[in-house]
């Protein structure tokens, strides 16, 4: 599919977007999930139009689906100002940001492989445009389950990462943070690399989600206890698993690096460092 444009005015020009792709979700009443799309700011009222033509379903109360050759596009907490079976042109009108909400949440569906679908990055190249990040996401904390002087058996380690939208949307979700779409790790030993790259979390293209009752099932997969969503004037904390009951027993004791990268979509990357010395040998006498 090619290119699409933005569902606000002007569609040529990049707007803000304060909530990416795989950003975490916790609800209320304990459900996880990971978001579906990415939240174009826009003021309350602001008008939402297609950004491909195509048949809109109604999914709720503010809630609109556009079938476009292949693909569901999503637009959420919009008043419609279309009819479920209407036929929308490109830059169709679809309705306006509903009141309290700030923004349109648009999301990018095909129906498999999952039986809920795939859902797209719409900030992958090739998707929304136009669309540029030069900014790199951060690595702020590496965290292992032990002391890192001190590391032997099996261990947890965790990072905390996060990314800067390239336009930062207005009050109250100025200089929010959001989620980097690649981490991944390794682990260095006298300049030899030891354990080679390993994904942790790669959200570049898709996700596809499995809920079960109000949570998805590999939200826990991802991120790590601790991890917080963003709320208004109210930065969240993104911790990612980079390795569960990791072993270090088949490594020689001594001191190692390990590094964590951090990647935007655009492949803008940081990485962060953290030197740690196994002592499993001293464990055993």
């Amino acid at each position: 599919m090619a290119a699409y444009p933005w569902p606000l005015q002007p569609f040529d020009r990049q707007h803000a977007v304060r909530g990416f792709f795989c950003d975490p979700r916790l609800g209320d009443a304990g459900g996880k999930s990971v978001h579906t799309g990415v939240d174009v700011s826009g003021p309350d009222g602001t008008a939402v139009y297609a950004v491909a033509p195509g048949r809109v379903s109604i999914e709720g109360e503010q809630n609109i689906a556009v079938a476009a050759g292949g693909r569901d596009f999503g637009y959420w907490h919009i008043l419609p100002a279309v009819k479920d079976g209407d036929h929308v042109p490109l830059h169709g009108l679809l309705g306006q940001i509903a009141p309290g909400w700030g923004h349109v949440h648009l999301a990018e569906r095909t129906s498999d492989p999952g039986p809920q679908g795939t859902y797209w990055n719409p900030l992958r190249p090739g998707a929304l445009a136009p669309f540029a990040d030069y900014g790199p996401p951060v690595v702020s904390r590496i965290v292992p389950s032990r002391p890192p002087g001190g590391l032997y058996g099996l261990i947890d380690l965790v990072v905390e990462a996060f990314d800067h939208p390239p336009i930062s949307a207005l009050p109250p979700w100025h200089d929010i943070p959001v989620t980097p779409a690649l981490v991944r790790w390794r682990l260095v030993h006298a300049s030899k690399e030891v354990v080679p790259w390993r994904i942790a979390a790669d959200f570049r293209r898709s996700f596809v989600p499995e809920v079960v009752g109000n949570s998805d099932v590999h939200f826990g997969d991802v991120y790590a206890p601790g991890t917080r969503q963003n709320h208004p004037n109210k930065p969240g904390l993104f911790r990612f698993w980079l390795a569960r009951r990791f072993d270090t027993r088949p490594h020689p004791d001594g001191d190692y690096r390990l590094d964590v990268e951090a990647a935007d979509v655009r492949g803008n990357a940081s990485r962060g460092h953290l030197v740690v010395t196994l002592v499993n040998a001293k464990r055993e006498v």
